[in-house]
Order: C-alpha cells, then sequence, then structure tokens
C-alpha cells in the first residue's frame, strides 16, 4: 500500500469512491483533507481511508484474491497499527464501504474483541420552508471572510470551537469556502454552536455540528440545520447527515429536519 495526498488526476476514482459516503470519498478524490493509502497510484483496487472529521477509517474498492488479502492484513497490522500508536490512539474504529470487502475485512479480525454499531445517513433536497427567532441576543452568522476576519482578528474568545472542525477538514480557510458552507451562533464574543459542511464529493457535503454545553437545549442546531439546508438547496448541493444508532439526539434532530434516512451501515472499533 501506498501513501498518497489524493488521485484527483485519474480517471479511474470510481473503483475507490462510493457516492454513499462523500466524507471518505471526498478525501480520495482531493476535496478535503485526510489520510489515504491505495494499492497502486495509476489503477487503485483498494484504498484505506482516515477522515479527521469523522474520527476513523473506511475500506473502499475490492479485494480481488487472496494475495491481495495477505498484503492488505501485513499493512492494517504492521502499518496502519503503528500510524495510530504513535499518535496515541489504541482503538481501530472502521468502516467497510463496499459488500466485497466485508468477509475479508472481518475474517481479518476475527481473533479481535469487534464491537459495532448502525450507522445512519439522511439527506435533505429540498428547501425547508421553516421559520424560527433565536433568542435575544444571539446571533446567527454565516462563516464567510468577513466572520473569518473576526476570527482572526481575536473577537471571538474561543475561536477554536470553529476553526479546529474547519481546518482539519480543509487545511486552510480558502480551500473551505471554494467547497463547503458553515454557520455559526453567536453571542457577545463567543462562538456558541457551529454547523460545518466537513468534506465534498460531487455535489453531497457532510455536516458536523456541535454546541457549547453551556447552550444546549435551546433548538440551536435545528436552526443552523435550516440555514445550511437551504444554502446548500440554493446552490444546488445535497446535506448529507450520518449519525451512530447511540446518538440518539442527533437522529432526532435530522428527522426533525425532515431529513430523509437513505442508507444504513455498520461502524465497527476493537483495541489494538
Amino acid at each position: 500500500m501506498i501513501k498518497v495526498d489524493n488521485l484527483y488526476k485519474l480517471s479511474k476514482l470510481e473503483n475507490v469512491t462510493n457516492d454513499n459516503c462523500p466524507s471518505f470519498s471526498g478525501i480520495v478524490a482531493g476535496e478535503c483533507k485526510g489520510d489515504l493509502w491505495v494499492d497502486e497510484i495509476d489503477n487503485p483496487q483498494i484504498a484505506i481511508v482516515s477522515s479527521y472529521a469523522v474520527g476513523s477509517f473506511a475500506f473502499l474498492g475490492t479485494i480481488n484474491n487472496d494475495h491481495e488479502y495477505m498484503c492488505l492484513n501485513n499493512f492494517i497490522k504492521n502499518e496502519i497499527f503503528d500510524f495510530l500508536k504513535q499518535k496515541g490512539v489504541n482503538c481501530f474504529e472502521f468502516s467497510i464501504e463496499s459488500d466485497n470487502f466485508k468477509p475479508y475485512i472481518l475474517r481479518m479480525f476475527k481473533k479481535k474483541t469487534i464491537q459495532r454499531e448502525k450507522e445512519y445517513s439522511f439527506r435533505k433536497t429540498e428547501q425547508l420552508d421553516i421559520n424560527y427567532s433565536l433568542p435575544d441576543g444571539f446571533t446567527m452568522q454565516r462563516v464567510d471572510y468577513s466572520f473569518w476576519k473576526k476570527i482572526v482578528n481575536g473577537d471571538f474568545e474561543n475561536e477554536n470551537f470553529l476553526t479546529k472542525r474547519l481546518l482539519e477538514s480543509w487545511g486552510n480557510f480558502d480551500n473551505f469556502i471554494s467547497k463547503s458552507l458553515a454557520f455559526s451562533i453567536t453571542y457577545s464574543n463567543k462562538i456558541v454552536s457551529v454547523i460545518v459542511g466537513t468534506a465534498r464529493f460531487k455535489n453531497v457535503i457532510p455536516i458536523d455540528i456541535e454546541t457549547d454545553d453551556k447552550f444546549k437545549r435551546k433548538g440551536f442546531g435545528y436552526y443552523l440545520t435550516v440555514e445550511f439546508v437551504n444554502e446548500c438547496f440554493n446552490k444546488g448541493l445535497v446535506v448529507q447527515w450520518d449519525c451512530v444508532e447511540s446518538n440518539a439526539n442527533s437522529c432526532k434532530l435530522a428527522e426533525k429536519a425532515k431529513l430523509k434516512l437513505f442508507r444504513e451501515n455498520e461502524v465497527y472499533w476493537f483495541d489494538i
């Protein structure tokens, strides 16, 4: 396996991308930031992708024979596990984005105590005709160059609440602004809630939402979703919301915002 930045110049991206998982396929295509390993540069059949935003790995592509399986097995256990340990991570979390891959990967780790849970993916392609009003003192702001200038100038005491998510996914603000969207709710000089498009593949943008613990249960995640969905609709983009079964609040919020469930997958993890 070879570590590369992206495969955006190749015509055979379809071998190692999947329209259902833009967070990982966007990294393969060079749209957003992450770590990527492939079996070949010119004609890749196997890709291992690590997304900072998702916080896990994904397997994409196809295993064609036992030789490829053994090579992949050795690489993961000798290289990927070492890569994680050097970062102080002792857990391997992953999804399998190809039906072909699943039996190989599960056989590979059969001696591990694998935990798993369902992951639900929602999308929205229509505008949300919803009115809302923020509590007094709170302001909805689009993260544009004007807002970014305020961050650079130190106008917010907790700018890392937004910038960490944005820069881990996009590397720099110019790359983000050319491909994605974000909105923030502020109170005085504090960023209290954010929604960030953390990747892009074709016209699909997966999102990450977070609210400061002190400001939860005010509906901010819902209000941000309304703004984000409607702006994406205006730009011809599709919002994707991925959430795991254990995060019931996230699933309920997706349903409240009238996003439609289109896919179920599984997320796996085990101690290394």
